[in-house]
């Protein structure tokens, strides 16, 4: 995808690859994107979703829409899901050795320095 929606011109690849025809499941993907701001899932893809939306962004796509569905939790159900994912953060991150401890326990040698 990234090739396709580049914005290269400055030699033949580049405009080979921005102009070359894209497989129809990139085409539905980037369809998608655009309409809805949804991730097209396969069960055999490698990208996770983040990865999708850092090139589509980084590629200057942006959704002209967005997943009716998203209109459907109100305030206060947004606001819960988001103080519940906050609590996992915390108790996780407080599970984790500090910087300090993970030298130690990781690279002793870094840790000695």
């Amino acid at each position: 995808m990234h090739y396709h929606a580049t914005t290269r011109d400055d030699s033949p690849f580049w405009n080979y690859v921005r102009t070359m025809p894209i497989p129809d499941s990139l085409a539905e993907k980037l369809e998608l994107w655009r309409r809805r701001a949804r991730v097209v899932k396969y069960r055999e893809g490698v990208f996770l979703d983040a990865s999708w939306i850092a090139v589509y962004l980084g590629q200057g796509i942006v959704p002209e829409g967005w997943d009716p569905r998203a209109d459907m939790a109100g305030s206060a159900e947004l606001a819960e899901a988001v103080a519940a994912l906050r609590g996992d953060i915390v108790r996780d991150v407080g599970t984790r050795p500090d910087h300090r401890a993970f030298l130690e326990r990781y690279c002793p040698m870094e840790a000695a320095a």
